[in-house]
């Protein structure tokens, strides 16, 4: 399989009722469970992104600056 990205792969178990609205939702929208995780997943991952991004303005921290330059 060829994408556009690097790519890890990504093995759990989760509870047979998760996977069931999974599915559902899949078969109502035409997604696949591939497509539905990775959209989940670079959702929460953006959010988490904004939330450092908040934290460190708010705190006046410059994450790239050298350790010895931060506040």
């Amino acid at each position: 399989m060829t994408t556009s990205f690097d790519a890890v792969e990504l093995r759990l178990e989760i509870p047979r009722a998760d996977m069931a609205v999974l599915d559902g939702y899949c078969n109502a929208t035409g997604k696949s469970r591939a497509e539905l995780v990775r959209a989940i997943l670079n959702d929460w991952s953006a959010a988490r992104v904004h939330e450092a991004k908040i934290i460190c303005r708010v705190a006046g921290v410059n994450p790239f600056e050298t350790e010895a330059d931060r506040k």
